[in-house]
């Protein structure tokens, strides 16, 4: 009896022994798959932006200028409201629509009649001198409010002319006999209907005709 149960016991130790086999702690249990080692592993390269390079503006020399170039430097600008001096004369602007000299005296405007005013430019060292004239008629325009140019010839100051010529969107230019060693001319400005007209006379010597003439095409 006691062998039968020796026998038997050890049996079951061979079975359970095969059921209770543990690998050791330390062994490596493999699946049939070779498993990639790390220094096969290709690594994911990092590329960092390129840091942007701010221009910096250039210090030298334009190509129009050269580093020896001397400055320029812009000449004084005229006082304001002046013309260019032209024969020792500068032109200032005047209240009335055209220019007169530097330094000459201006008279304000007075009126001689219900219609008429008048101003004078005077140089205080000649006889040349600026007359301007305000009519504020309608007696120059036909019944049609045309200009009548002989009704516009009949306020010019002088008794003869020497020339007569209507200048597009302004009025007649004139110019008449000299006066005492003065050029004597004009200018007629026309108004819309029935402002009437604008007249400017102006006697100044000879050498002094540009001038004159810069006057008188400013005339506005």
């Amino acid at each position: 009896m006691l062998t039968r149960l020796l026998v038997v016991g050890a049996a079951v130790l061979i079975v359970a022994g095969g059921v209770l086999y543990v690998a050791p702690r330390n062994r490596r249990v493999t699946t049939g798959k070779p498993t990639p080692s790390a220094a096969t592993l290709t690594p994911t390269a990092t590329v960092s932006a390129p840091t942007p390079v701010t221009p910096t503006a250039a210090t030298g020399p334009s190509p129009t200028q050269s580093a020896s170039s001397p400055e320029v430097r812009p000449s004084s600008p005229a006082p304001a409201g002046s013309s260019p001096a032209a024969g020792g004369i500068r032109l200032v602007d005047g209240p009335y629509g055209f220019k007169y000299p530097e330094g000459w005296t201006l008279s304000p405007l007075a009126a001689t009649s219900s219609s008429v005013q008048r101003a004078h430019v005077t140089d205080p060292a000649s006889s040349a001198r600026i007359d301007y004239l305000v009519d504020a008629t309608s007696a120059i325009y036909n019944p049609d409010r045309i200009v009548n140019l002989v009704f516009v010839r009949q306020a010019i100051p002088c008794q003869t002319l020497t020339t007569y010529v209507n200048v597009p969107n302004k009025g007649p230019r004139y110019t008449c006999p000299p006066d005492g060693g003065r050029k004597v001319q004009g200018m007629v400005l026309i108004l819309p209907y029935p402002q009437g007209f604008r007249l400017l006379h102006l006697m100044l010597p000879p050498a002094d005709d540009a001038i004159a003439a810069q006057i008188l095409s400013g005339f506005h």
